[in-house]
């Protein structure tokens, strides 16, 4: 698409410099025909008055007389009164030498004394080749254009691709669950009404992910509560001495279906959770983690720090990527601007697949109040995902908890 857009431009700006092209050499041609014929018309009165001066003095008006004083492109013709005609003819007129209105020629005539007329005919090709003798010059002019033309374009181009690709990359961001997204801001009306319809779909789904994980914790207090006080009250009743024996098998039984409803009911609450943010976005924690810590090892080896990672637990455990790696971005600012020495991070799977991360420095350094922001908006994201992020980073490690999604 950028390359087509490219030859277009550089096409169009062909286009355009051949039309002025062409308007410039037919208004020069115009110009230097009507410019010939004003001299042509001087020219031949010179003519006709010289030969004026012969037929006064007697002498004949012949080829001697006129061929000094016709050049190349010219051509002469002396029609007398009486007697024959006169034709000089310069050797690049190729021209007829008659009045013919509809000539192309430049040409004039000028009465004699003889009452007779001089014509003087200039060939056409010496306004045309006037006119387009830079043709060669234009080709040249023609090829600096384009190659101008096709940097401008590509310049101009890659100009306004650049927050269309930024869009692209927030709605892959979005689609691999990420809602803090990078959107252009400005720019043309359709980027602007582009990036403010992701960023409310972003809104929405922190909203719906906010009001799952508020939806999952009334569930399970709402069902459990009941449960857990229904299987007191039973087990109470279990305890009684004088129950009959089918009395207390039949508690026995009750004490099950309870204990199996509150599995069931955790399996259900668990499900919600582990549900992907976007379909067909999650990844094994194995390829997940190790985009991660190759990302981390490139920036803090512009630092000269190192990092070590591990993975404890079933690696092949899928996640949704995007929430994963913008809470790590995250840590990956702060840890680079309050912490010192070399790195660990350690990607675990826990109960109920949840994703335990525990990031570890050497030691911490003094900085800024303003410096912690990037690690409340990581909290802030682990929360909005139902997890949370605690710790500091020389003292057991920052630890990232994420339910499975």
């Amino acid at each position: 698409m950028r390359s087509r857009a490219v030859l277009l431009f550089v096409a169009l700006v062909l286009v355009l410099a051949s039309a002025g092209y062409l308007l410039r050499t037919w208004s020069v041609q115009r110009s230097v025909r009507a410019h010939d014929d004003q001299v042509v018309h001087r020219t031949v009165l010179v003519l006709a008055t010289l030969a004026d001066e012969r037929i006064d003095a007697g002498g004949a008006v012949d080829d001697a007389l006129l061929r000094p004083l016709v050049s190349q492109d010219l051509g002469v013709l002396f029609h007398p009164g009486n007697g024959r005609e006169v034709e000089v003819r310069g050797a690049g007129f190729t021209g007829p030498l008659d009045t013919d209105a509809g000539s192309a020629d430049v040409w004039a005539t000028a009465p004699t004394a003889d009452k007779g007329y001089i014509l003087l005919s200039e060939d056409a090709a010496v306004v045309h080749d006037a006119a387009w003798q830079s043709r060669s010059q234009m080709l040249l002019l023609l090829l600096m254009t384009a190659v101008v033309a096709a940097l401008v374009g590509a310049l101009l181009s890659s100009w306004y691709v650049r927050p269309f690709r930024r869009l692209a990359g927030a709605a892959a961001a979005l689609g691999r669950g990420r809602f803090q997204l990078d959107l252009p801001r400005g720019g043309t009306p359709e980027v602007s009404a582009i990036a403010e319809a992701l960023d409310a779909s972003a809104r929405q789904l922190q909203d719906r992910l906010a009001g799952e994980d508020e939806f999952a914790r009334r569930a399970s207090h709402a069902l459990r509560t009941p449960l857990t006080g229904l299987r007191w009250e039973l087990e109470e009743a279990a305890l009684l001495d004088d129950l009959p024996e089918d009395a207390a098998a039949a508690l026995t039984r009750s004490l099950q279906r309870v204990d199996q409803l509150d599995a069931v009911t955790g399996e259900l609450i668990a499900a919600s959770r582990r549900r992907a943010l976007a379909a067909q976005a999650t990844v094994p924690l194995e390829v997940l983690a190790r985009q991660v810590a190759q990302h981390w090892t490139d920036e803090l080896d512009a630092r000269h720090r190192t990092l070590t990672a591990a993975i404890e637990g079933d690696g092949a455990t899928t996640y949704t990527p995007g929430p994963v790696e913008q809470i790590l971005e995250l840590l990956l600012i702060d840890v680079t601007h309050r912490s010192e020495g070399a790195v660990r991070l350690v990607f675990a799977v826990g109960t109920d697949a949840h994703l335990r991360i525990t990031v570890t420095a050497e030691s911490i350094v003094a900085a800024r109040k303003s410096a912690t922001t990037p690690l409340l908006r990581a909290r802030t994201v682990a929360t909005a995902l139902g997890g949370r992020l605690e710790g500091e980073y020389a003292a057991g490690g920052v630890e990232i908890v994420l339910p499975r999604r």
